[in-house]
């Protein structure tokens, strides 16, 4: 209920924020950038995860306001193949970089039940300075990073 709750809170803010012309070519770039990202993820991944790097900062936009439009972008894309931390990290990843945020992408994965078991999950999140970027403590919390971009394996 409390995740609900807070993808309403994600959507409505960004709704409110796109009113702006500029903003909502932004966010337009977002939606397009989440709905393309089955076609850039058929590469390998670290050679996708190049191509969806910036090599150098283009935008000027507030960190937050840009970290809310991207949340929202990747909650939309309800079609995706992929799970909504894949999106949210992957558009945070690029567009923040954008902006000369300089993340890291990391890919994790942890038993469901904490105990070795058959049942693995997996989860992406992103990371400023080896510490989590604005992600909840059960996002990222248990999982062993398998890989990071840039940066290679963990």
């Amino acid at each position: 209920m409390l995740t609900r709750l807070r993808h309403w809170a994600i959507g409505l803010a960004a709704l409110v924020l796109v009113l702006s012309p500029r903003r909502r070519a932004l966010w337009q770039a977002m939606r397009a950038f989440v709905r393309d990202l089955p076609k850039a993820l058929e590469a390998p991944l670290p050679q996708a995860l190049a191509t969806l790097t910036p090599t150098f900062p283009d935008l000027v936009v507030p960190n937050t306001t840009l970290r809310l439009l991207a949340d929202a972008a990747a909650l939309f894309e309800r079609r995706s193949p992929f799970g909504l931390c894949l999106r949210r990290s992957l558009v945070r990843y690029h567009f923040l970089r954008r902006v000369g945020i300089p993340l890291t992408l990391n890919f994790g994965a942890r038993f469901k039940s904490g105990q070795p078991d058959q049942e693995v999950t997996g989860h992406a999140w992103v990371t400023l300075n080896g510490q989590p970027y604005f992600e909840e403590g059960e996002n990222y919390q248990g999982f062993t990073v398998m890989f990071q971009y840039p940066g290679g394996s963990a």
